[in-house]
């Protein structure tokens, strides 16, 4: 029974241990785990690498081809005998072996442009999956922000709960005692309730943003964030490097649709250039029907003689110089020019909407510090009011009503510069992902 016992403790202690020692998640772990586990980040890789296997064969491109084969059959009934050409009525055996090469000596650049192309459309896509990423990382953020917000909320509304609880036991205490109403027990009574559902509907945001985080990071296991005091949020100001904002990746992705669109047009105008290419092959062949007389006998020549005797070469240089194709080439160079007009048009809207929302965010950044410094200031003076209160209610000079609309002034002040502090620290740190890459 002693033995069950020690058993029991020394599992429950093993538990708490594990339980304490559990890695507690920053924010940079989060962003690093998500880059490595979230979803569409890895599809948006798989196109990366289908860009990379399209600019290399398009480097192969280039190069001639070579090809050999060779074929073995026979054929019944009538038919012209390829290396006799002779008929054949009987069944015959053929054998044919041959190698063949092309070449496109000049495609008019296209080879080349296509080479360049493919090349950025590997940064294009790379420049894709760093704005899905940043945005990730933007989401990410914002759960995490929550987590932490709804954190100071809860310990906000505990010690809500608490002044409650105390203030409802001095009531009914001074009630028994003749120095209370008992509207003054009532009311306090039903505070505490308010303050109770407060509390637990804090507790189900935090939950509601812990399971957020949980999907964004595609993460099965329980989440637990670390938790920094409010004092370290407030000395936390984000430093941002205005000089990197050609590192943004909507930036540099407007630049190489640019030029995509660019060497697209070229590509249309390489049409009208004439192209030059050689066709080579060699082979030779056996037929049954080829035959000598040895003797008073037909028989079929050597395989041997038969493969030195037919054996053939073939060289073909062809250049082809376009004329009229009906205006196709010329239409296409047409639209290819309105679609690089529309591209740089399209870049010209992305750059007006990132730097607005860049002015946006400095302004409401700049916004949020002013109230983020009043709000603390208002609520260094809401406790300082709180404390005097409190005193005051317990001595009797104010009434209960005074009492719990200066309590929850408190736990409104508090609870918006909470807000307000956390949503200065998510827009910085939007805003330094919007200069960076």
């Amino acid at each position: 029974m002693k033995i069950k016992t020690v058993i029991h403790i020394a599992l429950f202690w093993l538990s708490l241990f594990s339980v304490n020692a559990q890695e507690k998640w920053t924010l940079e772990k989060c962003l690093s785990f998500a880059d490595s586990s979230n979803l569409n980040l890895k599809t948006k890789k798989v196109d990366l690498l289908i860009a990379e296997i399209q600019q290399k064969q398009s480097k192969l491109n280039i190069l001639p081809t070579i090809n050999a084969g060779g074929t073995h059959g026979y054929n019944w009934g009538q038919s012209i005998d390829p290396f006799t050409n002779q008929f054949a009525t009987d069944r015959v055996r053929t054998n044919n072996f041959y190698a063949s090469s092309s070449w496109n000596i000049f495609s008019g650049l296209q080879n080349y442009y296509l080479k360049q192309r493919n090349e950025l459309s590997i940064q294009e896509t790379t420049h894709e999956i760093d704005i899905q990423r940043r945005n990730l990382h933007i989401d990410i953020t914002a759960a995490y922000m929550q987590i932490l917000l709804n954190h100071y909320l809860i310990e906000a509304a505990e010690n809500q709960v608490a002044y409650s609880l105390e203030s409802e036991s001095l009531s009914k205490e001074r009630f028994k005692n003749g120095y209370a109403t008992n509207y003054d027990v009532l009311s306090l009574s039903s505070q505490l309730a308010l303050d109770s559902a407060m509390l637990r509907q804090a507790k189900n945001n935090f939950e509601y943003s812990s399971l957020l985080l949980s999907q964004l990071l595609n993460s099965k296991d329980e989440i637990e964030i670390e938790i920094h005091s409010i004092e370290s949020l407030e000395k936390g100001e984000i430093s941002i490097n205005r000089e990197e904002f050609s590192q943004n990746p909507e930036f540099q992705l407007a630049t190489t649709r640019i030029n995509l669109q660019e060497y697209d047009l070229k590509m249309k105008k390489a049409q009208l250039l004439p192209t030059l290419a050689i066709n080579s092959s060699l082979g030779s062949g056996y037929s049954g029907n080829s035959k000598i007389q040895v003797g008073s006998e037909f028989l079929p020549k050597p395989f041997e003689v038969q493969m030195r005797e037919n054996f053939y070469q073939s060289a073909v240089l062809t250049l082809n110089v376009p004329i009229f194709n009906n205006g196709r080439v010329h239409s296409e160079i047409k639209i290819a020019e309105a679609e690089l007009t529309k591209t740089k048009l399209n870049q010209e809207i992305m750059f007006q909407d990132l730097r607005n929302k860049v002015e946006q965010l400095e302004n409401e950044i700049t916004n949020e510090k002013l109230n983020s410094k009043a709000l603390k200031k208002a609520l260094e003076v809401s406790e300082k009011r709180f404390e005097a209160s409190t005193e005051q209610y317990e001595s009797g000079v104010i009434n209960v009503q005074s009492y719990i609309e200066l309590r929850s002034n408190l736990f409104k002040t508090q609870a918006d510069y909470y807000t307000a502090l956390i949503t200065l620290r998510f827009k910085e740190k939007m805003l330094k992902t919007l200069y960076e890459r």
